[in-house]
C-alpha cells in the first residue's frame, strides 16, 4: 500500500520547483515524506539565487541506488528544472552601504550622493550582508563606479554601482593672482570649503606650501593642489654657500662648498673650502644652510 501511494506521489512530480536552500535532496524536489529515508539523499548544489539548475532523471536515480535505496517504485519526470528562490536588491539599502563608503574615505567632507544606479541583481532570500569600497583613483565630477560586495548565506557576487556624488571640503584655495614663477605668500590662501575635484591630488598644505613657486600663474578662486606649484632648488653642486651655526645668543656663519644640490628642507653634505673636512646642513634659503648641531 505504502508503495502504491509512494508512486501515486512521484508521477506527480513538478517539471520545475523553486527552492531555498544551499544543497538539494531528493526530498526538496520530490515529494516524499520526511519519513522516506530517500528524501535526504543529497543532490549536489542548489543553484545560486536567480539562476537555475536541471537534473536529470538518470542522476536523481543514481544518488538514490548508490545511498543503497530502491528506486524500482518510482517514477518522474526526465528531469526537473531546479530554481533558487531570490530577490531584488533594495535600492536605498544599496545607495545607504555606497554613501557610508563615502564617508569613511571623507570623513570631515560634506557629501552628496546624488544618485546610484546598481545593475539588476538578483539576491537570497535570508540574512543579506552588503559592503562597498571606492576605486583607489577617480575624479568626484564623474560617475564613480563603487564596488559591492554582496553576501547571503553561502552565496556571494560583486557588482559594481554606479554613483553620483558630490563632494565639498575644506581646501586652500587662492585669494589672489599669483604669477608663474612667484613664491607663494600665507596671505595668498585661504582655507574654505570648496568642491573636491580630484580624490588622488594631493592637496597642498600649510607645511607642503612654505617656500615653494607656482608652475603657472594661478588665479583667485582656484583650488590650490600640490601639482601646481615646485619647490625651487636653492643650492646647487659645486656652488660657495654660506653655512650659519648658532650657540646661545651667538651666530657664526662661514662659506663653505655644497658637494650636493638641494631645495629648501633638504640636509646636504658640505666640504671646507680648503678641502680638508665635511659637514652636513639643513638649506634654509637661497645658497644659505644652517648647521646641524651634534
Amino acid at each position: 500500500m505504502l508503495a502504491m501511494l509512494l508512486l501515486a506521489c512521484c508521477m506527480n512530480a513538478p517539471l520545475e520547483v523553486t527552492v531555498d536552500v544551499d544543497t538539494l535532496t531528493v526530498g526538496a524536489i520530490l515529494p516524499f515524506p520526511q519519513s522516506d529515508p530517500r528524501f535526504a539523499v543529497g543532490l549536489g548544489y542548489a543553484p545560486n539565487p536567480g539562476l537555475a539548475r536541471r537534473v536529470p532523471r538518470h542522476e536523481i536515480a543514481a544518488r538514490i541506488q548508490a545511498a543503497g535505496l530502491r528506486v524500482d517504485d518510482l517514477e518522474f519526470p526526465e528531469s526537473i528544472l531546479v530554481r533558487r528562490r531570490s530577490q531584488g536588491l533594495d535600492p536605498e539599502q544599496v545607495k545607504q552601504v555606497v554613501l557610508e563608503a563615502f564617508v569613511r574615505q571623507f570623513p570631515s567632507a560634506t557629501i552628496e550622493l546624488i544618485g546610484t544606479d546598481a545593475p539588476a541583481t538578483q539576491v537570497g532570500t535570508g540574512n543579506l550582508t552588503l559592503s562597498a569600497a571606492l576605486p583607489t583613483r577617480f575624479d568626484p565630477t564623474q560617475p564613480v563606479f563603487v564596488r559591492l560586495d554582496i553576501r547571503s548565506g553561502s552565496t556571494a557576487r560583486t557588482v559594481f554601482v554606479r554613483s553620483v556624488v558630490r563632494i565639498e571640503t575644506v581646501q586652500p584655495v587662492l585669494k589672489h593672482h599669483v604669477a608663474a614663477n612667484t613664491e607663494l605668500r600665507d596671505d595668498d590662501v585661504e582655507w574654505k570649503p570648496a568642491l573636491l575635484e580630484s580624490a588622488t591630488t594631493t592637496q597642498a598644505t600649510v607645511d607642503n606650501m612654505s617656500g615653494m613657486l607656482a608652475k603657472r600663474d594661478l588665479e583667485p578662486g582656484q583650488v590650490l593642489k600640490q601639482d601646481l606649484l615646485y619647490m625651487p632648488l636653492y643650492v646647487r653642486k659645486g656652488e660657495s654657500v654660506t653655512v650659519k651655526a648658532r650657540s646661545g645668543g651667538i651666530t657664526i656663519s662661514a662659506t663653505m662648498r655644497a658637494m650636493a644640490a638641494g631645495k629648501l628642507g633638504d640636509t646636504i653634505l658640505l666640504q671646507h673650502l680648503s678641502g680638508s673636512g665635511t659637514t652636513t646642513a639643513r638649506v634654509i634659503g637661497p645658497r644659505t644652510l644652517e648647521a646641524i648641531q651634534r
